[in-house]
């Protein structure tokens, strides 16, 4: 497991916190993949350093997560399982859970019941 270190502004961070907070949940109302989240923010900050951009998408997914407005699963297109409590930091912290590979287990989040709710979108019955 490679684990990356990020630079952090923490002011320039908590200023574009809410705004890709509620970009990633809405991409959680369609089951992404958790490079899509940092794909995101390098759509919207694309002047900020790599490192920042890493770090501003794992603070949103985490702050979804601790709010129980996202979860997540890992596996395939096909079949995943959701990831334990206890994994959660782990897996954001390693590398490859952020960039897509075919050869590899991928890692998903979705909105979660209060997710939907949150984002004003109808709750499906699976969530």
């Amino acid at each position: 497991m490679r684990h990356y270190t990020t630079i952090r502004n923490d002011s320039l961070m908590q200023g574009d916190l809410d705004d890709v907070r509620t970009e990633i949940l809405s991409l959680a109302t369609e089951d992404p993949g958790v490079w899509e989240a940092w794909w995101t923010v390098n759509r919207l900050r694309p002047e900020l350093p790599l490192s920042a951009r890493l770090a501003l998408a794992e603070e949103a997914l985490r702050s979804l997560l601790n709010q129980d407005l996202v979860r997540l699963s890992r596996g395939s297109w096909d079949a995943q399982v959701d990831v334990r409590s206890a994994d959660v930091n782990d897996l954001l912290r390693d590398y490859d859970t952020w960039v897509a590979s075919a050869d590899r287990e991928l890692v998903f989040f979705t909105a979660t019941r209060h997710g939907f709710e949150a984002y004003g979108l109808a709750v499906p019955e699976d969530a």
